[in-house]
């Protein structure tokens, strides 16, 4: 429910619109009202209210300044004008303030329920809308967290790959990305999957190692230092991805 304010010298008038605000089955209830511009800019801030109805007309501050200086706080706030003034001067200067409607006293009250409801209807549209962006906002700097932390998650594999403990768990919790989300990520980087990825990287290392001549690394040697956690299980991985042995790529057989 929607709360409203009514601001207007004239007590008649005052408790008049209370009582048809109240009576109209609306969504609004009145939670205060205000006699001059000064009070009515007290309560408004005292209750932040969403509608506003307010006579142009008032001792201390007439409504238009304090319309002003309500909006300057309470920019989404709907602000109905009820003016005895038809004067191009006063609707200009509403225009201006950006308020919802200007209605002219007398007031014809069924004109009123349907300004009052279509600023029930404006205000609740706003808020959808301000959320929508905020909550755009939010999935946004979500993905750009994401992004930036598969990237560090890339180049922390590729600077780890060789740690026989690096798993796709391990690294999704050390980056504080799910593993749905970094199994995506490495593919759309890399073309493979984790394990994919790893085991190239690795066994790309191990090709360079089993064609140095200088240092003439044993199978068992190169398998620990790429990070397999027995030779068995890196001879099986190198044939899958070299087509041949460790050994048999060492004595010659051509690159795949």
């Amino acid at each position: 429910m929607l709360r409203a304010i009514i601001a207007d010298d004239e007590e008649t008038i005052r408790n008049g619109l209370k009582n048809l605000i109240e009576s109209s089955q609306l969504d609004i209830v009145v939670i205060a009202t205000a006699e001059d511009g000064q009070e009515a800019l007290a309560v408004v801030n005292e209750y932040s209210p969403e509608i506003i109805l307010m006579d142009i007309n008032m001792p201390h501050l007439n409504g238009l300044q304090a319309i002003e200086k309500v909006k300057s706080k309470h920019q989404h706030a709907k602000i109905i004008i009820i003016s005895g003034y038809d004067e191009f001067e006063y609707a200009h200067k509403a225009i201006e303030l950006g308020v919802f409607a200007y209605l002219l006293k007398p007031l014809d009250y069924r004109n009123l329920i349907e300004v009052l409801q279509e600023a029930v209807k404006s205000y609740s549209q706003r808020i959808w809308e301000l959320n929508q962006l905020k909550v755009s906002s939010k999935e946004m700097d979500c993905y750009k967290a994401a992004s930036q932390a598969s990237l560090a998650a890339l180049d922390y594999i590729r600077e780890n790959y060789t740690d026989n403990n690096i798993s796709l768990v391990q690294v999704a919790n050390q980056f504080h990305i799910s593993q749905s989300y970094l199994t995506k990520a490495i593919k759309h980087k890399t073309g493979n999957n984790f394990t994919d990825y790893v085991n190239r990287l690795r066994i790309s290392t191990a090709i360079h190692m089993l064609t140095d001549k200088d240092k003439m690394y044993t199978i068992n040697e190169i398998s620990s230092l790429v990070g397999y956690s027995s030779q068995h299980y890196f001879s099986r991985a190198f044939k899958n991805y070299a087509g041949v042995s460790p050994n048999k790529y060492r004595s010659g057989y051509p690159s795949p």
